[in-house]
């Protein structure tokens, strides 16, 4: 078996969360670990007295082996950590993991768990602390009915030969539920209805959980529920996500890196990527304003064979576009780097319409592009990725040399005056480039949590 490249950040966080005493437990897909996270996520189950001991050893781990933690998610009884590093000790060295850790087990600022129960619901699995197979399928049922008001098969076998079993050890560690919810979710569990069952089921499930938490305690739970709604606009104003721009002129290879840089960044995400061309594209392409059905998707080959727009086409095209480019930010990326610490990849980006204004048609003095240009949101990472003109054509002739070479030079003055901007070389082979580029977005990131 090769040996995973995260093998070294695993090793030392449940080394360091062992040495230091802690109460955690990991909820599924652990049959790997130590050594080897096989794409999955890592789910921890933690008490809310180690919660700040918890994070910091994570975020210390994964520094302690050349990693950075891409942002840091916090929610009432749930934060939610994503990071990149790499291993020089193993062949492909870049690795990327996805840290959920429950502190309890909360539903919109209700607590569903006796936390002192803990201990009696985990095993030992190659010297790391691990739910009961059946307790972390129950929990595993639970989470999707609640929020997502579906029935999990993959663990729905396993949850219900542990309500079977075991059900007066299971209800003591789901006693918050009330006993209503627990009878409930005990025979959602044992019916194994169908969609539309499962659906007014959970219904049903979240109004007794939600009477049990007033009736037993109506200020905890007021408290409780503020907490979770304030920890939505604390994400919102604090979004622990990053926005990255892949930038340069055609042939330079921008598609080639971020197919590249893909699989790691998915690690890290656990599929929480998005990749996205140009703009947000909140508001429809032009094109369709026009009347025109079929817009273009897929590179362009003739970039430049548009006639260029008059002056007040042009002020036309670049405030439309500008407006896509606010209102898009605010409105569908924002949250997205809100809610988690998202990446969203941008092939291309809003700086293109100074460094080759041609392409959108637009016909302007700079400074007018450049007036616009400062209202929109910028990303956290702006990639230029550049090459000899000369190897550029040889790639792609959809531009003349001299284009290719003021683009190129327009692009290395950009990486010198544009905060968050890195100059990223596209010759070599495309392990070294994407090497380089990963490289470049990890110290950058690093750069910015200190």
């Amino acid at each position: 078996m090769k040996i995973a490249a995260e093998r070294v950040f695993l090793m030392n966080l449940f080394k360091s969360l062992n040495d230091a005493c802690l109460h955690y437990a990991i909820m599924r897909n652990y049959e790997l670990l130590p050594t080897n996270i096989a794409g999955s996520d890592l789910d921890i189950l933690i008490v809310l007295e180690d919660e700040a001991m918890v994070r910091k050893v994570i975020l210390h781990s994964i520094k302690h082996v050349n990693g950075t933690a891409i942002g840091c998610a916090l929610s009432h009884g749930f934060f939610k950590i994503f990071s990149i590093g790499f291993n020089n000790d193993v062949e492909n060295k870049w690795w990327g993991v996805c840290v959920d850790v429950n502190i309890g087990l909360w539903f919109k600022g209700i607590n569903l768990l006796n936390n002192r129960q803990l201990s009696d619901l985990q095993i030992t699995h190659n010297g790391i602390k691990v739910l009961d197979l059946g307790f972390a399928a129950v929990l595993g049922v639970l989470k999707e009915v609640l929020n997502n008001s579906q029935m999990p098969k993959r663990y729905q076998i396993d949850a219900a030969q542990a309500v079977q079993n075991d059900w007066e050890r299971l209800s003591l560690a789901l006693a918050p539920m009330g006993q209503k919810g627990l009878t409930l979710f005990r025979n959602m569990i044992l019916a194994r209805g169908g969609k539309t069952d499962v659906i007014r089921q959970s219904r049903t499930l979240r109004r007794a959980l939600f009477m049990q938490a007033v009736r037993s305690s109506p200020m905890s739970f007021a408290r409780n529920r503020f907490l979770h709604e304030w920890a939505k606009i604390r994400r919102y104003l604090h979004p622990s996500g990053v926005i990255v721009a892949v930038l340069g002129t055609d042939g330079v290879g921008k598609s080639t890196v971020i197919n590249a840089i893909k699989p790691v960044l998915d690690d890290a995400t656990h599929g929480a990527l998005e990749i996205k061309h140009l703009r947000p594209s909140l508001l429809p392409p032009l094109a369709r304003l026009k009347g025109k059905q079929a817009v273009q998707i897929g590179p362009v080959l003739d970039p430049h064979g548009s006639t260029p727009s008059g002056t007040l086409g042009s002020l036309f095209r670049l405030t439309y576009l500008t407006l896509d480019y606010v209102l898009g930010y605010w409105l569908v990326l924002r949250p997205k780097i809100a809610k988690s610490p998202t990446v969203i990849l941008f092939d291309r980006y809003c700086y293109d319409m100074a460094l080759d204004p041609r392409r959108f048609r637009i016909n302007l003095d700079q400074s007018v592009i450049a007036w616009f240009m400062r209202w929109i949101p910028k990303p956290n990472v702006v990639l230029c990725l550049h090459a000899d003109p000369s190897a550029i054509l040889m790639r792609k002739q959809e531009l003349p040399l001299s284009e290719t070479i003021r683009q190129v030079n327009a692009l290395r003055e950009l990486a010198q005056c544009e905060l968050g901007a890195i100059l990223v070389s596209t010759e070599g082979t495309i392990k070294e480039v994407r090497d380089n580029v990963l490289a470049a977005i990890l110290n950058k990131i690093k750069k910015d949590n200190n």
